[in-house]
């Protein structure tokens, strides 16, 4: 598995679909990965967006949700090698993982994640710890 795996693509090329899908065979693969997977998008907005498609996928998967997955399912079934139940089974305890422990679930802009970089490391940095962003 690559580190790092950056997308370009223009607006409607489907960016959020393939993120997504990306984002599931992740965590298909190690359970308990939602802890150690970052997705940093542009805008509020998209990181919403995200994490709302995220969720609304694996409610989809799991079979406890009308809508239906079935190109998300197809996928993670070839990438995994298990079945369609395996998979379903999988997904349901995913979303229950994430649910009950959302704080761990990490998908935001480059702005916030660069603010908690730089607040880790106020002291080494020289800043004070209580500083205030300005926007101009």
């Amino acid at each position: 598995m690559c580190p790092l795996t950056i997308y370009k693509a223009s607006a409607g090329s489907g960016k959020t679909y393939a993120l997504t899908l990306e984002y599931l065979r992740l965590l298909f693969r190690l359970p308990g990965m939602h802890r150690h997977i970052l997705a940093v998008t542009f805008t509020n907005k998209a990181a919403g967006e995200m994490k709302h498609r995220i969720l609304s996928r694996l409610h989809a998967l799991s079979g406890r949700s009308p809508e239906t997955a079935d190109n998300e399912l197809g996928e993670l079934m070839k990438a995994t090698g298990m079945d369609e139940k395996g998979v379903r089974k999988k997904a349901a305890r995913l979303l229950d993982a994430i649910l009950n422990d959302y704080s761990g679930f990490s998908v935001e802009t480059i702005d916030k994640f660069f603010q908690s970089v730089i607040r880790s490391f106020t002291r080494e940095i020289g800043i004070q710890p209580g500083y205030n962003l300005e926007l101009d």
